[in-house]
C-alpha cells in the first residue's frame, strides 16, 4: 500500500510540483496551502508523514506542528524551510518529536530519504 504523504506549503507552484514528483514515485499525496488546512488535513487523513513549511501566513509551521502533535502524538512531521530558523521554537519542536528539517530547494532524493527514515 502506498505511503500517504501530506505536503504543506503556501507557494502553490512549489506545492504542485512537489505533489506531482511524489505521485510519480507512487505515493498518495495530499496537499494543504496553510497551517490551518494542514491541521485539518492531518486530522482527517492521518498521513504516514507530513512535510510542513515553517514560514506561512496566518498559522505558521511551528503552531501547526504543535496542534498536530497534540491531536496525534505519533505524527511524523518534517519541517521544510528556506529561511533561518527561530532557534528556541525549533528546539521546542525537536523536543516534541519533530523528525527532521529539510532545507529548500528540496530534491526527490531528500524527500524519499525522509519518507524512508521517518514515515509510519
Amino acid at each position: 500500500m502506498a505511503k500517504k504523504v501530506l505536503f504543506v506549503d503556501d507557494d502553490s507552484d512549489f506545492l504542485e510540483s512537489s505533489q506531482l514528483m511524489l505521485m510519480d514515485c507512487g505515493y498518495d499525496v495530499l496537499t494543504a496551502p496553510d497551517g490551518a488546512s494542514a491541521v485539518d488535513g492531518h486530522r482527517r487523513e492521518r498521513p504516514d508523514i507530513t512535510f510542513l513549511d515553517i514560514k506561512m501566513p496566518g498559522m505558521d509551521g511551528y503552531e501547526a506542528f504543535e496542534r498536530i502533535r497534540k491531536e496525534d502524538p505519533d505524527a511524523r512531521v518534517v519541517f521544510t524551510s528556506s529561511y533561518a530558523l527561530d532557534g528556541l521554537r525549533y528546539k521546542r519542536a525537536r523536543s516534541m518529536g519533530l523528525c527532521a528539517l529539510l532545507n529548500k530547494p528540496l530534491s526527490l532524493k531528500d524527500l524519499e530519504s525522509a519518507i524512508g527514515l521517518h514515515a509510519r
